[in-house]
């Protein structure tokens, strides 16, 4: 099925065929003429299956329909210059998701008057406010930076009759329950909200049921991986990862691997051992800036650098085109975010694979990752590599540097603590107060 099955505007039908798009995908194919009709939506579906453009254009549709019948019929056709107004809020759970949703709705409006925004902590907040206060038709948001400008500089949300919640299973998640419920009440009083998620989990069903009037309920994940993506699990002593990773690189001559690790300690970590390895990398987790996120994304996208190594902050949001390869350093905490991480790879259709080094400590986590993906996932071991292989001396080395570090900052430790039991000269016998108690009398 085409975009031009459905009543969509002539401007965007021109933006979609300027992107490139063809066939509809399965949740465009769902969504699309259900929210035309204005009706909640509940909808499951994985990263990468055009979720953004399943929203956006039926709610472009509907602002150009209203601004048809605002203007003349003189200038319906042009749909000339209009006093921008906020009627369409997005939320979502991080900033580089908001920075993605808002380039494609721009893409998809470009024939279009309507202004889209997005605002997002981590950068400065004076150009985002600006951008609202000039007027702006679509927000795309991060609850924090949402409620700034909503505390800061009175923010109106009045007019807002189109809510959509992406990534609502990150939302809940990260803890932003309460900021879309406070949210759900600064809108027009009757609007349209649109729920998409990328599980289906009991919360998510919840808060829908709560949150929703009526709602449609579409679920096209039919599988909780794609079954495009080659996934494949590496046992290796847990000491020996990063070792792995750098072989894996170089003997393999991999040019663009994105790696997840579970803390940013860690990706620090890796990213030191690899710079010692010489493959050249970048980290991407939430203590960094934006400017430093944004510039490490660019020169990883661009073949500048071969590793970047990223917390689970990269594994919703960013849109990596035919990224061929992701390798879970270390498995998540949670077994859900293994299908997003897994989800950077193998977007629009393309091929991807995806590689999990795994521990004997990891197995328990390995077990509910392959229920969840209703798969169990191949296992290979490379010759030096498995539990209990003879460490190289450069990790004997550090090993016992860790060890002799550690002993001597505990006798410092105890050292200080003695030095610090005994009386100061001078200090003698004081009272309560500090004087000495001769003086006192």
């Amino acid at each position: 099925m085409n975009f031009d099955a459905f009543d969509l505007h002539p401007h965007i039908l021109d933006a979609v065929s300027a992107r490139g798009y063809q066939a509809l995908t399965e949740v465009q194919v769902q969504v699309l003429p259900v929210a035309m009709q204005g009706k909640d939506i509940m909808a499951c579906a994985q990263t990468g299956t055009g979720k953004t453009a399943a929203f956006a254009l039926p709610l472009l549709n509907t602002l150009s329909k209203q601004l048809e019948l605002q203007q003349s019929d003189a200038a319906v056709e042009s749909l000339g210059e209009h006093k921008a107004e906020l009627r369409v809020l997005v939320l979502t759970p991080t900033r580089e998701l908001a920075i993605q949703v808002a380039e494609n709705i721009q893409a998809y409006a470009q024939f279009l008057p309507f202004k889209t925004a997005a605002v997002y902590g981590g950068a400065n907040m004076n150009p985002q406010r600006k951008a609202v206060q000039a007027g702006v038709d679509i927000l795309v948001a991060t609850p924090g930076r949402l409620f700034d400008l909503i505390g800061q500089f009175d923010l109106d949300l009045s007019n807002v009759n189109h809510l959509v919640v992406d990534e609502a299973d990150r939302m809940l998640d990260m803890g932003f329950v309460r900021d879309i419920e406070k949210v759900k009440k600064l809108v027009a009083r009757e609007h349209q909200t649109l729920f998409f998620s990328a599980t289906y989990s009991d919360d998510i069903k919840t808060l829908a049921q709560k949150m929703l009037i009526a709602p449609e309920w579409i679920n096209v994940a039919t599988a909780p991986t794609a079954s495009r993506i080659t996934q494949e699990v590496y046992l290796v002593d847990k000491r020996r990862k990063s070792e792995l990773l750098s072989e894996l690189v170089g003997r393999n001559n991999w040019q663009q691997v994105l790696v997840f690790v579970s803390t940013k300690e860690g990706a620090e970590h890796l990213h030191t051992e690899l710079k010692l390895d010489g493959v050249k990398s970048a980290v991407f987790h939430g203590d960094k800036t934006q400017g430093s996120r944004n510039r490490a994304l660019e020169e990883f996208k661009s073949g500048k650098l071969r590793v970047m190594v990223a917390t689970d902050v990269a594994a919703r949001g960013l849109d990596i085109e035919a990224l061929p390869l992701v390798i879970n350093f270390e498995l998540p905490f949670a077994a859900e975010d293994y299908v997003h991480r897994v989800g950077r790879t193998g977007r629009a259709g393309l091929s991807g694979r995806a590689i999990s080094f795994v521990s004997p400590q990891d197995k328990d986590m390995l077990q509910e990752i392959e229920q969840i993906i209703e798969l169990t996932l191949p296992c290979i071991t490379l010759p030096g590599y498995e539990e209990g292989a003879p460490l190289p001396a450069r990790y004997r080395d550090v090993v016992t540097k860790a060890v002799k570090e550690k002993s001597h900052n505990k006798r410092k430790y105890q050292e200080k603590r003695r030095s610090e039991s005994k009386p100061r000269q001078g200090d003698g016998d004081k009272n309560r107060y500090g004087r000495s108690k001769s003086k006192a009398k």
